[in-house]
């Protein structure tokens, strides 16, 4: 199978289905088959990466490692490293201090972000913008690629984190920031804008702090 199959939903279920990692491997650039599916994988790898990290998930948990199909020596070798590596990273969560709950969580989270169009349509352009540049022909380099994939994944990963947790009934920017590991500035902004779009409401004010909640099928809505 091409890796260019290799959807990113697949890899965020590997983790979520029990794997403490996941290796992707793939032709070598110039060799594949159907001309550039592995390099769509390799940014697609990158993206996914880019998303555990935004989720406190060690992002060398997932690596793709290019090869020929001629090359079972190099298979073998890549696998032996790779299964070492994850040895010592141990149990998925335990070495990133994140607890079961919390762990179910940012993997769903992480899942839902992976398969919503925000990600999707990012990532499909990730090409075209290395190789014909944006609308005005200007080419990305690797490191600015890589950044606009830090930035993206990580707004992206807060919210699908602070919808799946006011799944669990209301909670104040506080609470979320602390489940979160965000500052609360960043979560009130996000918060605000889940209100703008109308998908999260303030249910109630204790005290002088204002008690969140999702507005009707916010998750769908947000997709």
């Amino acid at each position: 199978m091409c890796s260019g199959r290799v959807d990113p939903v697949m890899i965020a279920e590997a983790f979520e289905a029990g794997s403490d990692g996941v290796f992707v491997g793939a032709c070598k650039r110039g060799e594949c088959h159907y001309s550039t599916g592995n390099l769509y994988t390799e940014a697609r790898v990158e993206l996914i990466r880019c998303v555990l990290e935004a989720a406190g998930i060690n992002p060398e948990r997932l690596v793709m490692r290019m090869m020929s199909s001629a090359e079972g020596n190099k298979f073998v070798e890549f696998t032996r490293e790779f299964q070492q590596q994850v040895s010592e990273l141990g149990p998925l969560g335990k070495s990133e201090g994140i607890g079961e709950d919390d762990l179910k969580i940012k993997l769903r989270a992480m899942r839902k972000a992976l398969d919503g169009r925000k990600l999707r349509w990012v990532v499909g352009k990730v090409i075209e913008f290395k190789e014909k540049g944006n609308l005005y022909g200007e080419r990305f380099t690797d490191h600015e690629i890589h950044r606009l994939l830090q930035e993206v994944s990580m707004d992206e990963i807060r919210i699908r984190e602070i919808i799946e947790r006011l799944k669990l009934g209301p909670q104040s920017v506080k609470d979320l920031s602390g489940a979160l590991g965000a500052p609360a500035r960043i979560v009130l902004r996000q918060m605000a804008d889940l209100r703008r779009m109308g998908l999260a409401e303030i249910a109630m004010v204790k005290g002088t702090t204002p008690i969140w909640q999702l507005n009707g099928q916010a998750e769908v809505a947000y997709d």
